[in-house]
């Protein structure tokens, strides 16, 4: 009986000796396998990561190429208007281009013109011509009529809602502008340019001159700009 009890002792570490190892190798395996799926995860996060900060690379790369095409675009605009403005400029030295009291010669977009303060030009919040609107728009067709080029008429606002008025004008400043502007243009008309050489532009406060807030910075964007080219021949 003895013996039979440390035979059967005897298979039992045997046994165990073979299973335990068996057991550590498979708590080791399995060890690897949690750490091998932690470093994937970390890996496909980075990979994430990466492909995130290569796509905001290649936006920003857009994004400057972008912004130097526009300030490549604005400045050979700026250098263009300079040449015109001085074009324009030596033609009023030489009295081939008139600028009425109370108007400025600019040039803008490849166009020249003349900008009247909309208090002289007009009535406060109203569209109807003063005399001295009249007075301005009157010589400047006859330049406009000489030129033979398309007039464009935009009407600037300034910032204030309309009080007084507003009943007239229920949809703001940018009717206002609007209007003023078709105020002018069949005034030209009425002098003698043809309609259809003549397109209207409402801005209303939206293409400011000056951008302070005080009473003069306010007069200077009430205005209208009566714009044309010049001719292929003076």
């Amino acid at each position: 009986m003895f013996c039979g009890t440390m035979k059967s002792m005897a298979v039992g570490l045997v046994l165990a000796g073979l299973v335990l190892p068996g057991c550590v190798a498979s708590s080791k395996y399995y060890t690897q396998q949690d750490e091998l799926a932690r470093t994937q995860d970390e890996l496909d996060s980075t990979s994430a990561q990466l492909k995130d900060a290569e796509d905001i690379l290649v936006t920003s790369e857009n994004e400057k190429s972008t912004l130097q095409a526009k300030a490549a675009q604005a400045e050979k605009l700026a250098a263009e208007n300079a040449k015109l403005q001085a074009t324009v400029d030596e033609l009023k030295k030489k009295g081939m281009i008139v600028t009425p009291d109370g108007t400025t010669l600019i040039a803008e977009n490849g166009m020249y013109g003349w900008r009247a303060e909309g208090d002289v030009v007009f009535a406060p919040g109203s569209d109807k011509l003063t005399k001295d609107g009249e007075r301005i728009l009157k010589d400047l067709a006859g330049q406009l009529k000489k030129n033979g080029q398309p007039v464009q008429v935009w009407g600037h606002t300034d910032t204030d809602p309309i009080n007084k008025t507003k009943d007239k004008w229920t949809r703001g400043n940018i009717e206002l502008g609007a209007n003023r502007a078709m105020s002018v243009k069949e005034y030209l008309v009425d002098q003698g340019v043809e309609e259809a050489r003549i397109s209207i532009t409402s801005y209303g406060p939206f293409k400011p001159v000056a951008n302070g807030s005080s009473a003069a910075d306010k007069a200077k964007n009430r205005r209208v700009e009566i714009m044309t080219r010049l001719p292929d021949k003076m």
